[in-house]
């Protein structure tokens, strides 16, 4: 809940008293803002450099932690439409599921070369100890995504459960592989 400055002394409201009612569009600025950023930023229209996510990161570090951002970013309005916070929307659930499909596999892998791991990345060693399983959950990311593009106009009961699965990739891939 933002934090918004007191009135001064004569216009405070006693309790009880009816408060105005707030501008119904508010609500919709902060997430549409931010979302529109995202999308900037995924399709590349944003300098990354204009996008300070992780100070101190440089070259391959970077673009893999701004890549998770943005993956991180979609998943975040795809679940904010599961969860009844946006309009259930099948075209925008098509449109993420697509983007995070497009940025998975070996368009990830690559930003993973092995010894990666400077200050700030929050990469684990195991990534390379463990190279193929890390290999299979980044194509799995892929698969979960086209999966839920596919599904996304048949309703909402079904890409529910494809967001499920999708979302169930991202965590185990964070719990085996992402030092917190």
């Amino acid at each position: 809940m933002p934090l918004t400055p007191a009135p001064p002394e004569g216009n405070r409201r006693r309790p009880g008293a009816a408060q105005p009612r707030s501008d119904p569009r508010r609500r919709y600025l902060i997430p549409t803002v931010s979302a529109g950023l995202c999308a900037l930023l995924v399709f590349g229209l944003l300098p990354v450099s204009v996008v300070q996510a992780h100070s101190g990161a440089t070259g391959v570090v970077k673009e893999r932690m701004d890549l998770m951002k943005a993956l991180g970013g979609e998943m975040k309005k795809l679940a904010a439409m599961f969860n009844g916070e946006t309009p259930f929307d099948p075209a925008e659930i098509a449109a993420a599921a697509s983007r995070i499909e497009a940025h998975s596999g070996g368009h990830m892998l690559r930003l993973f070369p092995e010894g990666s791991t400077d200050h700030p990345s929050e990469a684990k060693a195991d990534i390379w100890r463990h190279w193929p399983e890390f290999e299979a959950k980044a194509d799995d990311l892929g698969t979960r995504a086209s999966v839920l593009a596919a599904v996304a106009d048949t309703g909402e009961t079904e890409s529910r459960v494809a967001f499920g699965r999708l979302a169930k990739t991202c965590k185990a891939c964070h719990q085996d592989f992402k030092s917190d």
